[in-house]
């Protein structure tokens, strides 16, 4: 099953998640980033939006899903003290 579209509330940090990849990268217009994963997974970051869109022949397998894992983290509110 594949993972829906996503924002990201702070896309630079998940840029610097997904430089940890083996991946291509190719910047289209509009701020839209897409990244390509050996598995088949095509992901597509728009930075002006941070909305993140789950594509290709593994939008739901495993590195899918890592990254899905990890924008909820980035998501996650900060506990106040």
């Amino acid at each position: 099953m594949s993972i829906p579209t996503m924002i990201c509330s702070h896309v630079s940090v998940l840029k610097e998640y997904l430089s940890k990849f083996m991946t291509n990268l190719e910047a289209k217009p509009n701020g839209q980033l897409m990244y390509s994963f050996t598995d088949g997974l095509v992901l597509n970051v728009y930075e002006t939006t941070g909305k993140v869109v789950f594509q290709g022949t593994a939008p739901g397998g495993g590195i899918a899903n890592q990254i899905a894992a990890m924008i909820n983290q980035i998501n996650a509110p900060v506990p106040q003290a």
